[in-house]
């Protein structure tokens, strides 16, 4: 599950050019939407800041457009784009709960049901997660993109992976005057600057307050914040503060903040890369049960020395992580959704 990049973010502007100047060319390959004033409108899916800050928004997150018109979904980060009545829907299948047996990401999140570039006429439309993911969207230059053939009104859809990010297509008569394809792209980049300088700022406080060192309290444990809180739609994916300094015997709890829009994992060795493992099936998709990066290794509440394996797996908003350090050492470890998301615990002899 990558984070984006100032890189990707830039890139996505970069391969919207190539999309707008191929883009008459390609409708004019199909005969119903033959017609010279339909234009390509480009969304951005999340947007990257200084200090791993990312925008869990769509940029803008309102557009208008003609029948006809097609929509191209920048996809910067771990993201879907659904079309449908029913809401978020959760990302994980948990084991014990509606039948399911195996922990998994939920196919309808992760799997398309529409193909990329379609003709969407209403109705549930899924593009199923980044092409990295088995049995995802096929990879398009990390774009998903549809031609709007539905009547004038307002369509909703949304990323299941981050809830709360929602977006709108507003369908206009032919003859009502919509944003250039231009005017678009610079209100997109105004909305992500203005999610982002909350997330900006929340990163400037932290490393001007605490630089940090984390340290045990009267109880044994040290209490680590896995990602920003109260950002709006910007995280932060950082621990706070990356330096955690303990004895011999006591805690470390990282916890992700019930404000956070985002899940994290405490993990070492990194596993990145290892999110998914398909299980084929018979008849039908695979399913997509968790890898070695998403499933947990070690109890909660285990006990760590040196040379120990420990994965947290995922650890959504308001949910909490504990392991107890048994011998002196330093001990790294990683966000395996984040990368550049990292830390360690560094445990002294007792009475150091």
């Amino acid at each position: 599950m990558p984070n984006t990049t100032r890189s990707q973010f830039i890139f996505g502007f970069v391969i919207v050019a190539a999309i707008i100047m191929g883009a008459t060319i390609g409708l004019l390959s199909n005969d119903v939407y033959a017609q010279a004033e339909q234009q390509t409108i480009v969304v951005q899916a999340g947007g990257a800041g200084l200090g791993a800050a990312e925008a869990l928004i769509f940029a803008p997150q309102s557009v208008s457009v003609h029948r006809g018109d097609r929509v191209v979904w920048a996809v910067n980060g771990f993201h879907n784009i659904r079309f449908s009545e029913e809401g978020h829907i959760p990302l994980a299948l948990i084991p014990g709960v509606n039948e399911v047996e195996i922990p998994q990401i939920n196919p309808a999140v992760g799997l398309p049901n529409i193909d990329n570039g379609a003709v969407y006429s209403g109705g549930m439309a899924n593009s199923g997660l980044p092409a990295g993911v088995p049995g995802g969207a096929p990879d398009a230059g990390g774009t998903f993109s549809l031609i709007i053939d539905l009547e004038p009104g307002t369509y909703t859809y949304l990323c299941d992976v981050h809830p709360g990010m929602v977006g709108q297509i507003t369908v206009v008569a032919d003859d009502e005057p919509v944003a250039s394809t231009a005017e678009v792209a610079i209100q997109a980049k105004g909305e992500i600057d203005a999610a982002l300088a909350l997330g900006n700022e929340a990163w400037q406080a932290q490393q001007e307050a605490a630089f940090g060192v984390n340290t045990a309290n009267d109880e044994g444990v040290a209490n680590v914040q896995a990602g920003s809180t109260d950002t709006g739609r910007t995280t932060v994916n950082r621990f706070f503060g990356s330096t955690t300094v303990i004895e011999v015997g006591q805690t470390v709890t990282w916890t992700v903040p019930a404000g956070s829009p985002d899940p994290h994992t405490v993990t070492w060795p990194p596993l990145r890369g290892q999110d998914v493992a398909p299980i084929p099936q018979d008849a039908g998709p695979p399913i997509l049960a968790f890898g070695p990066g998403f499933t947990p290794n070690i109890p909660e509440n285990g006990e760590v020395a040196q040379g120990t394996e420990f994965n947290s797996a995922l650890l959504f908003p308001g949910q909490s992580f504990s392991l107890t350090f048994t011998e002196p050492g330093a001990y790294p470890y990683v966000c395996n959704i984040h990368p550049g998301m990292e830390g360690t615990v560094v445990v002294l002899p007792p009475g150091a």
